[in-house]
């Protein structure tokens, strides 16, 4: 069991920072025609976003549409989340993301491997599609990756210790941004033939039960206090054998 639950801000009736969805579609006539420039830089824009859908069906895609000659179109869909850990004050030692999702694209490894990785500030405008980079093309950090099944329910992503420390430079005073994007947006590997293709659920539906959410464990609290430390070494295996019925009593030895 988690300490602590978090859902992502967005929810009916909304919020500061809505999630949201961001896509873009470049083709020779929009600024290039090659999947790096499809994944662009902190300053690209999408063609479209929407934060107040509860579902896509493209809420993470990866795919390249071949035309006649060199006319080719690529697609790049990421969806982003933000949590609010300014209630928190603990620190966090784990975390997962798990979010409601379904593989509805190929089912190679690289087409089903989606990543988490940290966005800036997200300002509900398709500004927010190049979030993923702190500035030029440098990422703001990969935070984990898992593979999507074709069974439609929560997958869940173990944060890495670069995403632990970003929770906790969140905990208590701020909002700990993330997007989901996949593996050839994460690695400016073309798709060529592949397409990666994954169904999302978002914080916007009255409830909470598909929502993403960030299931934080803190770290344990360090010894037991003076009292217990200051038992003699010689003397820890005579308290271990306290009979059951008799541990109120040692607990109450001042």
């Amino acid at each position: 069991m988690p300490d602590s639950t978090i859902f992502a801000l967005g929810g009916a009736g909304g919020d500061a920072e809505p999630d949201s969805v961001c896509e873009n579609s470049i083709s020779t006539f929009v600024g290039g025609n090659t999947w790096a420039t499809c994944v662009g830089s902190s300053t690209s824009v999408s063609d479209s976003q929407a934060s107040n859908i509860t579902t896509d069906d493209f809420g993470v895609w990866n795919a390249k549409f071949f035309g006649r000659g060199t006319t080719n179109t690529f697609e790049c869909n990421r969806s982003y989340f933000a949590f609010d850990l300014s209630g928190e004050s603990e620190t966090v030692a784990s975390a997962e993301l798990k979010v409601k999702c379904d593989n509805l694209g190929d089912t190679g490894t690289n087409s089903s491997t989606v990543h988490v990785v940290g966005a800036t500030t997200l300002a509900d405008t398709t500004a927010d599609y190049g979030n993923i980079f702190s500035s030029g093309t440098t990422a703001v950090g990969d935070y984990g990756s898992t593979t999507i099944s074709t069974t439609l329910g929560f997958h869940t992503w173990t944060i890495n210790s670069a995403g632990i420390t970003a929770i906790n430079n969140a905990v208590g005073s701020g909002i700990f941004n993330t997007a989901l994007i996949g593996y050839y947006d994460k690695n400016i590997t073309d798709p060529t033939s592949n397409e990666l293709k994954i169904k999302i659920f978002y914080a916007n539906n009255f409830g909470t039960t598909n929502d993403p959410k960030l299931e934080l464990t803190f770290a344990a609290a360090s010894g037991f206090g003076h009292k217990t430390l200051s038992v003699a070494s010689a003397n820890i295996g005579k308290i271990s054998s306290v009979a059951t019925a008799n541990v109120g009593k040692v607990i109450g030895v001042d």
